[in-house]
């Protein structure tokens, strides 16, 4: 990551509202994020399958999906601070491995762009998806200003998933 010109940064995921960071990572400081232009990653989708014992449950990551899209954030972040791009995405999700993904941007481009997402756990963890996690990722996309159906889905399906796991506790007992 050599240059000066700023690396294209596709967040998606709790990197999008700087403001949902802060209230999760109580103690530890967060970059400030330049605002950035609304695009979609193409051909891929999220998978909620990776344990985290700070969300109490599994996150998301992102996996290729031929004609699926995820909503986020376009920015441009100058090079000397990718460090700290990445120290960010691990600490607020899991996100170790850096990748690129193909994404079109509102006034129609498309570029590639680099972006974050939790590794493969190999198998699907015996733990349930993390509704706080689902529920912090529907509040940022809300913040940040993505198209109203793309949070009131993300919104849905923590609803969905915390209304399952209420019906199975309630069955186990």
């Amino acid at each position: 990551m050599s240059g000066t010109a700023p690396l294209p940064w596709f967040a998606y995921s709790l990197s999008l509202a700087p403001d949902v960071a802060r209230e999760r990572l109580r103690n530890t400081p967060v970059l400030a994020l330049p605002d950035g232009e609304l695009a979609e990653a193409l051909d891929v989708e999220l998978l909620h399958d990776v344990p985290s014992k700070d969300w109490g449950g599994r996150v998301a990551r992102l996996v290729d999906a031929p004609g699926r899209r995820v909503m986020g954030l376009l920015r441009r972040m100058p090079p000397q601070v990718w460090p700290l791009v990445a120290r960010l995405e691990t600490a607020l999700a899991v996100a170790t491995q850096e990748r690129s993904v193909r994404v079109r941007t509102a006034t129609g481009a498309v570029l590639a762009a680099r972006t974050f997402t939790p590794p493969d756990p190999g198998q699907l963890a015996p733990a349930p998806i993390s509704v706080a996690f689902l529920t912090a990722q529907a509040r940022a996309a809300e913040r940040a200003g993505l198209p109203a159906e793309y949070v009131e889905r993300l919104q849905a399906e923590a609803r969905v998933v915390q209304r399952v796991q209420q019906a199975q506790s309630e069955r186990i007992r």
